[in-house]
């Protein structure tokens, strides 16, 4: 992940394929193939393009987290297993943790 700003993480279609061991094909196509909202998809899933090894263009999506993850949840393998798994950690440890004071 790329920090855009102090609260925007975003990485790419290209990364999450290569991360996952699948085809940047198949990563396009599962983006496509989300049933989120307009709206989410609007704000977390941004169109774009790469040269590829021979300089021609090439389709990829740009994703914040939040999009990352929302595609991530719907793949399937050892590696989406171990992300769910970490992610569902993280959750149960923050949500343990006492609110500071004033937020109780």
């Amino acid at each position: 992940f790329v920090a855009e700003d102090a609260i925007t993480l975003k990485t790419n279609s290209r990364f999450v394929a290569q991360v996952f061991d699948r085809l940047h094909k198949d990563v396009l196509k599962a983006i496509d193939n989300l049933e989120c909202s307009e709206e989410f998809s609007r704000r977390n899933f941004a169109p774009s393009n790469y040269l590829d090894s021979r300089g021609k263009v090439q389709p990829m999506v740009e994703m914040t987290f939040d999009g990352f993850v929302f595609l991530v949840f719907g793949f399937t393998g050892a590696k989406a297993a171990a992300f769910k798994e970490a992610y569902i950690a993280e959750f149960n440890r923050m949500r343990a943790e006492p609110l500071p004071a004033g937020l109780a």
